[in-house]
């Protein structure tokens, strides 16, 4: 989810806050597994992702937003009457907050070609910065990399790279540090079309970055109404 604010100072987790971050994690990966949207109104997703998250011990970090076609150009879309059909984008951008931590996780459908080259574009994008993340970097640099990658493919940046994680849904990280916890989500929107983003959680660790989110499939599938 976007920051939308100015936000509290991230620090370190401790083993057990790690640990709970992760099972919120997985919560929301069992959640992302059983949502099938199509033929059905966003507002009416959205009601069922903060059922499931409930239905797994949890609770919402945040209210959901489900942005299909046009919607997902504006970025934090709340959830309306619009049916969600298989032949437009879709972004569904969910938490689950477990013991205290939360999750913060953001995936996509893709229906075409077209929607799909622009996809692999964001992706791109992510991995540079993922890549990037190491104890004692600045994240104003990761977020400098990623307009200058934004520039160069012509985007406009509607938002920063991303934001730390805990507690709090939405964490200021000023440098990177073993333990501290944050999201990684570029996103593309393009005017009357739809908008392209994923997010991830990430740990940073002494000499690597684990990606606390990888088992969730990076791009959504769902059965055919």
């Amino acid at each position: 989810m976007v920051m939308k604010r100015k936000a509290w100072l991230s620090r370190p987790k401790t083993p057990e806050e790690i640990k709970n971050i992760k099972k919120a994690v997985d919560i929301s990966r069992k959640v992302f597994l059983e949502i099938m949207p199509f033929g059905k109104t966003e507002k009416e997703v959205a009601g069922e992702i903060r059922k499931s998250i409930l239905k797994h011990g949890a609770r919402p970090s945040f209210k959901p937003i489900v942005a299909s076609g046009k919607g997902s150009v504006t970025v934090h879309h709340k959830p309306g009457r619009r049916i969600i059909r298989d032949s437009q984008p879709l972004i569904i951008d969910l938490g689950a907050k477990f013991r205290g931590q939360c999750a913060d996780i953001t995936r996509m459908y893709i229906p075409d070609r077209r929607a799909g080259k622009i996809y692999s574009c964001v992706k791109n994008m992510q991995k540079a910065c993922i890549r990037k993340l190491k104890p004692g970097i600045s994240f104003s640099d990761i977020n400098e990399l990623y307009m200058a990658m934004m520039k160069k493919k012509g985007y406009k940046v509607m938002h920063g790279i991303g934001h730390g994680l805990g507690f709090h849904i939405h964490e200021r990280i000023e440098t990177l540090s073993p333990g501290i916890v944050l999201t990684i989500e570029p996103g593309v929107y393009i005017k009357n079309y739809a908008g392209f983003r994923i997010e991830d959680v990430v740990l940073i660790k002494r000499n690597c970055v684990e990606v606390l989110s990888a088992s969730i499939p990076q791009v959504l599938r769902f059965p055919v109404l």
